[in-house]
């Protein structure tokens, strides 16, 4: 049977590590500043999750931020200032894709299920990364997936990636460990899922750092484009165009991005 002083000693050791780790996660926005402290931060097991993956992918120029609780109803510009981006085409966000007409890779009876499962050309769902200030361009996204394989018997029908969805809400959650706005290329739960990057990013953003979910609606995962890429093994492809101005803005991924 424990004695007070021992159970006082655990309970001290538990607060000596809650506040250890909270000290990690201090990078909070000047808008933040005046409504939060380091006690006041809730770190969820989602959040432990996508920073135990990045941390383990050495991605050092990774930043977190804690977002105020409106930020999705502030416009880009607003956005980017609280994340001192440099412009508003760092800022982007992770849609789910189903493609509707999936059909595991025939291994001729030699593959296993798991293998069919891991085919970035052939897989049921993309993990999508897009800037805010594009668009994906549903043609060119079918067309690319189509194109990873090379030409010759094993390129899938013309019509194969013609019904690409966004996911549902719910499934997005279940197969990625996040919820709305919240969705993380870190940490997800399937991590069969490939990645698929928007060139644009690689080839348009400047400076080479881009801000992403960071696991929940509040915080935001900074980080290079390269490291990101390596990490990820994220596949990057011609899927977005410029939204014009009425299209920019938009907050989820809820309809088409």
């Amino acid at each position: 049977m424990t004695s007070s002083s021992d159970d006082e000693a655990f309970q001290l050791l538990l607060s000596r590590i809650d506040a250890f780790e909270k000290s990690s996660w201090t990078n909070i926005t000047k808008h933040e500043q005046k409504k939060q402290t380091k006690n006041d931060i809730n770190i969820t097991s989602q959040m432990r999750r996508a920073r135990r993956h990045v941390e383990t992918s050495h991605c050092y120029s990774s930043q977190w931020i804690l977002c105020p609780s409106n930020y999705y109803d502030l416009t880009l510009e607003e956005r980017k200032e609280i994340l001192g981006a440099q412009n508003t085409s760092q800022l982007c966000k992770a849609c789910l894709f189903e493609n509707k007409n999936y059909k595991p890779t025939d291994n001729g009876g030699n593959g296993s299920a798991a293998a069919a499962s891991v085919d970035p050309t052939n897989s049921q769902y993309y993990l999508v990364v897009v800037q805010y200030v594009e668009s994906i361009d549903m043609k060119k996204l079918a067309s690319e997936l189509r194109g990873l394989r090379p030409s010759g018997q094993t390129r899938l029908d013309p019509n194969y990636f013609s019904d690409l969805r966004l996911a549902p809400e719910d499934v997005s959650e279940t197969l990625t460990g996040y919820g709305h706005n919240g969705v993380s290329p870190f940490g997800m739960l399937d991590s069969t899922i490939p990645i698929i990057v928007c060139k644009n990013i690689v080839e348009n953003v400047w400076p080479k750092f881009i801000w992403m979910g960071g696991g929940d609606k509040d915080w935001k995962l900074g980080m290079a484009v390269t490291e990101f890429i390596s990490a990820l093994n994220a596949i990057v492809l011609d899927v977005s165009e410029p939204r014009t101005l009425m299209q920019v803005g938009g907050t989820n991924c809820n309809t088409v991005p």
